[in-house]
């Protein structure tokens, strides 16, 4: 008889709570306040060569290219929405010759929109010298990124002590781009 006492009063303090809860209303016009702003890295280019790769067939070679599509910034979403770029760049330098790096922003027909360089210093001592350089996009630097769908870096040895094969240390060259959108309630 107890348990069947305590069992009724359970349940009419359920029913009690859940039926006497306060409640509010939902304002669904909330979503017209909607906005999020991700950031999203991505890994551009990596490069890790040791100095006798600068040198080839008795020859010393003092500038290397390479280059990278870019079509993401032709997405209607991307243009839309990046408000912010950065291209972060860190060296590894134990070869006794600085360098010079420069990255050229270029169209489908090679018409150059934005560039920047940068120099790294020689390591007399073979040591790892360690150097981050990074391009900030934003305004007019930022359209022309958007105009961009291909990257050219061009690597230049600076002027010094002859490489050969059995120069020492190597050049490492590691970059990003962390990139930042602005999404609202227009999509």
């Amino acid at each position: 008889m107890k348990k069947k006492i305590l069992c009724v009063c359970l349940i009419s303090v359920i029913y009690s709570l859940v039926f006497s809860a306060c409640t509010k209303d939902v304002d669904f016009n909330q979503i017209n306040d909607f906005e999020v702003s991700p950031v999203v890295e991505s890994s551009l280019i990596f490069l890790n060569e040791p100095a006798n790769k600068f040198y080839n067939n008795g020859v010393e070679l003092t500038t290397f290219q390479d280059s990278v599509a870019i079509k993401i910034f032709k997405d209607k979403f991307i243009k839309d929405h990046l408000v912010k770029a950065e291209l972060v760049f860190e060296t590894s330098n134990s070869i006794d010759r600085g360098f010079n790096l420069r990255v050229d922003f270029l169209t489908d027909t090679n018409t150059l929109q934005h560039t920047f360089n940068f120099s790294v210093p020689a390591s007399p001592t073979n040591s790892v010298l360690i150097y981050n350089y990074t391009e900030v996009f934003e305004g007019n630097e930022l359209l022309s990124l958007l105009a961009t769908e291909k990257l050219l870096f061009t690597l230049n040895l600076q002027p010094g002590e002859a490489i050969n094969e059995s120069t020492l240390g190597s050049i490492q060259l590691k970059s990003k781009g962390i990139f930042y959108l602005n999404i609202d309630n227009t999509l």
